[in-house]
């Protein structure tokens, strides 16, 4: 009894690879140099595209010359990972996954998980200064924009509490001979000590103006992390309790500036 013919959908679904060299019916081979039939050919381009589908499309290589494109996406891809103050702790491979990406590909650009969250936390940092500066509107006196940049620093760590857990609550990975200049955030602690020394009438190299920048920083911590972490707690407006805060520390160093120079 000849064999039972098959379709080309049921070749497919019963897993057996079509190829040139195989005919219609199931077990023989064709003869060496005949054509696969064109319904045969567009059953198998239907299941392979299926199978993509299936998949999903796999990442794009980056052109020749971009492989800062692809540093830039495994950074993004670790700070969507980090976003949750709750997340699992980062690895480079579930970085590379997120990425779409094989796990030597991150190590290429990072050799180890410190050194990436390093560079989400240098790019979060960033993200604060440039927020802080836009809020310092040049229409504001000199006290009005600290108090500005402090509230914009409160803002941003309620709403990125991930990425703030990163970059202040948690240990940074930094390498011991990092001298304090190139300290993650030293920009924004910059920025803040000048906008103190023109509210107090100092230069940003007073000791006053830095002292008391460190001050406020520590409230500015505080007000953030008892939030994330006491959320039920009947917290004061926000606005409000920075703004006294602030205001209470700039008027003491104010005053003591007034009293040295009498």
């Amino acid at each position: 009894m000849p064999a039972k013919q098959m379709t080309a959908e049921q070749q497919v679904t019963a897993g057996q690879q079509v190829t040139a060299g195989q005919q219609v019916t199931a077990g023989q081979q064709m003869p060496a140099g005949q054509q696969m039939p064109a319904e045969q050919r567009s059953a198998r381009q239907r299941a392979i595209a299926q199978g993509l589908a299936k998949h999903g499309p796999a990442r794009q290589r980056n052109p020749r010359g971009q492989g800062e494109r692809l540093r830039d996406d495994i950074i993004e891809a670790a700070s969507r990972l980090l976003a949750d103050p709750a997340a699992p702790p980062l690895t480079l491979r579930a970085v590379a996954r997120e990425v779409g990406v094989a796990a030597t590909s991150v190590y290429l650009h990072f050799a180890d998980i410190e050194s990436l969250v390093l560079a989400v936390a240098e790019r979060r940092f960033g993200e604060l200064v440039r927020l802080q500066d836009e809020v310092r509107d040049g229409s504001l006196d000199r006290c009005q924009q600290v108090r500005a940049g402090c509230l914009a620093y409160c803002e941003f760590g309620l709403a990125h509490q991930g990425h703030y857990q990163v970059m202040f609550a948690n240990p940074l990975p930094m390498p011991a001979d990092m001298p304090p200049e190139q300290f993650p955030g030293i920009v924004a602690f910059r920025r803040l000590i000048d906008s103190v020394a023109g509210c107090i009438g100092a230069e940003p190299t007073d000791e006053r103006a830095f002292f008391t920048a460190l001050l406020i920083w520590q409230q500015l911590h505080g007000i953030v992390s008892l939030r994330i972490s006491r959320p039920r707690f009947p917290w004061p407006p926000l606005a409000e309790t920075v703004t006294e805060a602030v205001d209470r520390l700039l008027s003491d160093a104010i005053n003591d500036r007034t009293l040295t120079s009498l």
